[in-house]
């Protein structure tokens, strides 16, 4: 089974700086069944290059993340074109709402946030009213799933007619009960603004922007400010140069790599690593979730046949240098199904099927 990566969806209206961004993405391109653009990106992370150090692998593979371009946003445009634009975000597993910040701009940041967040309300209202309206008219009586997810879409009816993005909580409930997971809706998914700003705006907190992000607050939105200009003139320096850069305007990190971080810390993501002379690899999960799960994530068949997990963590492992150092140390915990997966922890999977 291959594994998937992390899927971001990229969303923001026309001539807000969404190709340059995209360009910015230096992974392998593809296309997705609707014929839009995609990117898969390494993520840094230097455990990996310390893991590899240790085992000296023949492969070393980072972990991924994917993002899928997406049209311009014209709020002027037809159904058809709009409904295109959702259908290709219908797989993604968060999004990205890209905001021009440029002098002349037609719209300001915020209007232009208000355009996304009225589109995306207004097409996943139509679907819960939908789905209330197909479920209280059903022809036959609802069994208790059905009766769930009626009482699930009424409640969820409430902040999208009051104009506001549902909370997590929504996400958390529909993704526990697994009951939306048909209607994908755009507004439960987690979601950060991008804030793609001139040199000229780069950085400067304005009346403007402050609200923004007071808004990005109360919607329970992740936040992020790079000018995508500055970040492709970037690569034509070299790395100790662009470090140099970076730092004269008090940065320590690209654009990218603050955009990677920032999904992580606000999707809730984390690391786990496998290990060996083959391989020496990371893979992303959410936060909380069980070895069973995670082994899933490695291939099908670990978590049908799972039985137990051996883990090391990262930082014990980084210190002593030897897996057999760790087991005289009794470092090494074998655990069940249930134990939660951490960031750093090192799994060995023992199966049977």
């Amino acid at each position: 089974m291959g594994y998937l990566s992390m899927n971001i969806g990229i969303i923001g209206l026309p001539f807000v700086g969404k190709t340059t961004l995209f360009q910015l993405f230096s992974g392998v391109s593809g296309q997705t069944a609707a014929g839009s653009e995609t990117r898969v990106v390494k993520v840094k992370d230097p455990r990996v290059d310390t893991l590899s150090r240790i085992y000296q692998p023949k492969k070393t593979t980072y972990a991924t993340i994917q993002f899928t371009d997406t049209p311009g946003l014209d709020p002027k445009a037809g159904a058809k074109e709009r409904n295109r634009i959702f259908g290709i975000l219908q797989g993604v597993d968060a999004l990205l709402w890209v905001i021009g910040n440029f002098e002349g701009s037609e719209k300001t940041p915020r209007e232009q946030a208000e355009d996304i967040k009225s589109e995306i309300i207004i097409r996943d209202l139509e679907i819960v009213e939908n789905g209330i309206d197909r479920l209280k008219h059903a022809k036959y009586k609802l069994e208790k799933p059905e009766e769930e997810l009626l009482d699930f879409l009424e409640r969820l009816h409430h902040p999208l007619d009051q104009t506001l993005l549902p909370g997590a909580e929504y996400r958390e409930e529909a993704e526990k009960r697994k009951a939306v997971g048909g209607l994908n809706l755009c507004s439960i998914k987690p979601s950060i603004l991008l804030l793609n700003s001139d040199e000229a705006s780069f950085a400067i907190e304005t009346p403007e922007i402050k609200r923004i992000r007071e808004d990005c607050a109360q919607n329970r939105l992740g936040w992020l400010e790079l000018s995508g200009k500055f970040e492709m003139e970037l690569n034509d320096f070299t790395p100790e140069e662009r470090a140099d850069l970076l730092t004269s305007i008090g940065l320590n990190e690209t654009g990218i790599e603050r955009l990677v971080r920032e999904v992580y810390e606000h999707i809730g993501l984390i690391s786990f690593f496998t290990v060996g002379d083959e391989e020496v690899r990371a893979w992303t999960v959410r936060e909380k979730t069980g070895a069973k799960d995670a082994a899933g994530k490695i291939h099908t068949d670990f978590e049908r046949g799972f039985i137990r997990a051996e883990v090391m963590r990262f930082e014990d492992l980084a210190r002593e240098g030897q897996e057999k150092k760790l087991k005289e140390l009794g470092l090494v915990k074998v655990v069940g199904k249930d134990h939660i997966v951490e960031d750093g922890d090192i799994l060995y999977i023992r199966f049977n099927i």
